[in-house]
């Protein structure tokens, strides 16, 4: 499951996620080296800070892993672009489906550390 990652895929990530919150990009590069599931909220948390209005910043920081996604303002489009950036950042794929059941931070984490646990099991030798 850890990769080592080449200067050019770090570079990536810092560029790509530069709008994230601060330490995202750090995370998202602690994820691919180590396989460390417990770093996605922290990803996630900090994709979500990026899209969110900055006046609803400061509840992003304070949501618990219970606060539903909705009550920060988040819309389908805004949902769409976390999900694809999330998706970039554990290089996994999230069903539609799938989607539709995840209502908060804890559900969407959940999911995410189950989809990247097992693409990266399937790809160990």
């Amino acid at each position: 499951m850890p990769t080592e990652l080449t200067e050019e895929q770090i570079t990536k990530v810092n560029h790509d996620f530069r709008r994230c919150r601060e330490g995202t990009a750090e995370a998202i590069i602690r994820l691919r080296r180590t396989g460390d599931t417990a770093l996605i909220p922290e990803i996630l948390r900090g994709i979500v800070w990026r899209y969110v209005r900055p006046d609803a910043r400061e509840q992003v920081e304070k949501a618990s892993l219970e606060t539903p996604l909705s009550t920060l303002g988040m819309d389908s489009l805004m949902m769409l672009e976390v999900v694809l950036d999330v998706q970039d950042a554990l290089d996994v794929t999230v069903e539609d489906t799938e989607l539709r059941r995840v209502k908060t931070f804890n559900d969407i984490s959940e999911l995410l550390m189950q989809r990247f646990t097992e693409i990266h099991k399937a790809a160990l030798p």
